[in-house]
């Protein structure tokens, strides 16, 4: 272990040190060794007076640097807290891992497991095969030192490259690299408008420290308001001490969320907050971005001139490949002269870095890169479509890369924990479709469902809350559908297509063969649950998946209400969607003004189309205020019950919807349905003022008036 930490000081690099025996051996030869000055215990049943976390909070040490992490796999092998911690260990450091008998992991009952949990199943019904796959590259690593108790030690060390520390420039920058980020970071405020940047990098690459140095060079320049955002405050915290460094600022103790510095500002606001409070900035900085929904970029594209996104390319929180796949499209079309900058050279630690590969290597953070001519004549009807077996999986890293990077690509939060589930998950069934023999198309699924009266009571009850059953649970103790939890169900976690295959009509066909499959293992409905925006819930309905339920809360990471989508298979499923769908079209509408006054016009317009309108009717007094309204007889306020009325047909009916612009659409949601005040809706529609609102609203109930005779059928 002594050369190991050797060659690791030597080359500014760091060490993986694999320690594989009981617990209390490999304590103990810790305790002899005093290789690494107070490092980092990552468990819940760390020694005493040493400093430690537990697994769950491994996130607060991003952006920070320690000199060693002790990671105990006794207490829980969590993917994410294994990536999150690895970078803040610095070049010269071991990163050393704790972990049982190699022969008896795979059947340790890892506390993550709790994770994977789906009502009954308990730790002794999960695989392994995630441990499997980790021991593998444990031992094919050629750098790793492998210690197993009362074995040999078989490592080879090698003669480490003496790598020099590297020196701050006058700009405070650590490599040319990083300087040349601060100086386009800098070009997006002092430069022209509408060129935003784009910053690439993996982990320890000094992207954060870019960003504050880069914010704190501003602040001593002009007077700014300076916005950052990230999925979590605790990301970028390296961006505000790095900033109030340089400006010499006393931050306030615990996570800092903002700066002053004479008349400047830095400060952080959530990504689902920023869009809602729109809050003036001279520059937004948005970290890891590829974390955040491309939609909510978008907007941020739209709404903010001078534009900062930053994101990492192998990231645990998402992918910078998915990112460059889903958005640079959006980029291309809303700012063609966007620019862009990679961060390439490592400060962190040098280069090669044994401890970065093999977390590359054993995580699949490395995203394929996609060959297109591989694709470029692909016949939907040439693809094949299969059910896969794990087993064979996890013996076939081929497979099991090319799956895990289409996900990566296709979703913007898929993470390590997310390969664990692939191969681990208790109730997870895989689908893929294959051309040439290449995995273009993946699906993963969830089954739920089928418990017996009386748990199913309990959970109508609210008494009773089994892990891993979401829509089940959902309809009976949400929706109030006593019968929900007896019904099997499939949900689909996540699908995706390959992005340069995507409408070829690939995944309805994937869809087509699950629903085939399904239906014949007497499953009653098929379904999902996902971060709801208008295009995603578009796919769903081309495929017979219709909404049931909307969430009562934005998600904090996607800013987005999460919809639920049913589809039926059996008698049984049929007559439970009957009466959600219909409970869901009687609710919605009037839940639009009370619950979701801020949903987006254009996802509402989504939600209500072809909702049951049964119980809504236009008598012959409404239709003769809603006349009045037209003629300017009655104003808006004494016949607003008809226009509501009138609204909820309008936007229900395809046909009528058609025949209204975006702009017409959006008005009617935004002041008739979802009720807000005439200055929200002019601010948010950017029309003159009350009067303009007024009379652009009397052409939209006068273009509905003339469909009497559609609407009354």
């Amino acid at each position: 272990m002594a050369q190991q930490h050797t060659i690791a000081r030597e080359s500014r690099q760091r060490g993986l040190v694999v320690l594989a025996g009981e617990r209390h051996w490999a304590c103990e030869l810790l305790k002899d060794l005093d290789l690494v000055q107070s490092p980092l215990w990552v468990s819940d049943k760390a020694p005493d007076n040493v400093s430690s976390i537990e697994r769950a909070k491994a996130r607060q040490y991003l952006g920070r640097e320690i000199d060693g992490v002790i990671y105990d796999a006794w207490a829980g092998f969590d993917p994410d807290a294994l990536a999150a911690v690895s970078g803040a260990l610095v070049g010269g450091g071991l990163f050393i891992l704790l972990v049982p008998p190699l022969h008896q992991w795979p059947s340790y009952h890892d506390p993550d497991y709790q994770r994977l949990f789906v009502h009954p199943v308990q730790a002794e019904d999960i695989s392994g095969r995630f441990i499997q796959h980790i021991i593998r590259h444990i031992r094919a690593d050629k750098n790793a030192l492998l210690i197993e108790q009362n074995q040999p030690i078989t490592f080879i060390p090698v003669t480490p490259i003496v790598s020099a520390p590297l020196i701050p420039m006058a700009d405070h920058c650590l490599t040319a690299d990083q300087s040349q980020a601060v100086n386009a970071i800098t070009n997006v405020l002092t430069g022209r408008s509408r060129r935003p940047l784009v910053i690439r990098s993996d982990r320890g690459r000094g992207k954060s420290s870019a960003l504050g140095i880069a914010s704190a060079s501003l602040m001593q320049q002009r007077d700014c308001r300076i916005i950052i955002t990230a999925p979590r405050l605790e990301s970028v915290q390296a961006v505000f001490e790095h900033a109030a460094r340089l400006l010499a600022v006393e931050p306030s103790p615990g996570c800092i969320d903002c700066i002053d510095y004479q008349q400047s500002r830095l400060q952080f606001i959530a990504p689902d907050k920023l869009i809602r409070n729109k809050p003036d900035a001279d520059l937004l900085l948005v970290d890891e971005a590829a974390a955040i929904p491309a939609f909510i970029l978008e907007h941020y594209l739209s709404r903010y001139n001078r534009i900062v996104f930053s994101t990492t390319v192998h990231g645990y929180e998402g992918s910078g490949r998915g990112f460059d796949i889903r958005f640079k499209q959006t980029l291309d079309n809303k700012t063609p002269q966007w620019q862009s900058c990679v961060l390439q050279q490592a400060i962190r630690w040098a280069d090669n870095d044994p401890v970065e590969n093999w977390l590359f290597d054993s995580l699949l953070l490395k995203v394929s890169a996609i060959d297109k001519d591989l694709f470029a004549a692909c016949d939907p009807k040439q693809c094949v479509s299969e059910l896969l077996n794990r087993d064979q999986l996890l013996d076939n890293s081929a497979d099991l890369e090319q799956l895990f990077s289409l996900l990566v690509s296709a979703h913007y939060q898929t993470t390590p924990a997310d390969l664990r589930n692939i191969l681990d998950g208790p109730n997870i069934s895989i689908w893929v479709s294959r051309y040439r023999g290449h995995i273009i198309a993946a699906a993963l699924l969830a089954d739920e469902g089928g418990f017996d009266k009386s748990l199913a009571e309990s959970i109508w009850q609210g008494t009773r809350r089994p892990q891993g059953h979401l829509i089940a649970q959902s309809l009976s103790a949400h929706c109030g559908f006593k019968e929900a939890p007896l019904l099997r169900y499939q949900r689909v976690m996540r699908i995706a297509v390959n992005p340069l295959l995507q409408r070829q009509q690939i995944g309805k066909q994937l869809l087509a063969e699950i629903v085939l499959e399904a239906r014949q293992q007497g499953v009653d409905c098929i379904g999902s649950s996902f971060a709801a925006t208008a295009d995603v819930l578009q796919f769903w309905r081309s495929v017979q998946c219709i909404p049931v339920r909307l969430g009562t809360a934005r998600d904090a990471s996607s800013g987005c209400y999460s919809a639920m989508v049913l589809s039926a298979l059996s008698v049984a499923g049929e007559s439970l969607l009957t009466k959600a769908s219909q409970r869901f079209g009687e609710y919605l509408p009037r839940d639009l003004s009370v619950h979701y006054p801020q949903l987006e016009p254009a996802l509402a317009i989504a939600l209500l189309l072809d909702i049951n309108t049964q119980s809504i009717y236009l008598d012959q007094q409404a239709w003769l205020d809603i006349e009045a309204f037209v003629l300017g007889h009655r104003q808006y306020q004494t016949c607003h019950l008809a226009l509501w009325k009138l609204a909820v047909l309008a936007l229900s009916n395809k046909a009528l919807v058609a025949i209204l612009s975006q702009e017409q659409q959006q008005l009617l949601v935004l002041r008739v349905m979802q009720q807000l005040p005439i200055s929200e809706v002019v601010e948010q529609t950017e029309l003159s003022g009350k009067k303009a609102l007024q009379e652009a609203l009397r052409e939209i109930i006068q273009t509905l008036f003339l469909q009497r005779q559609t609407l009354a059928q």
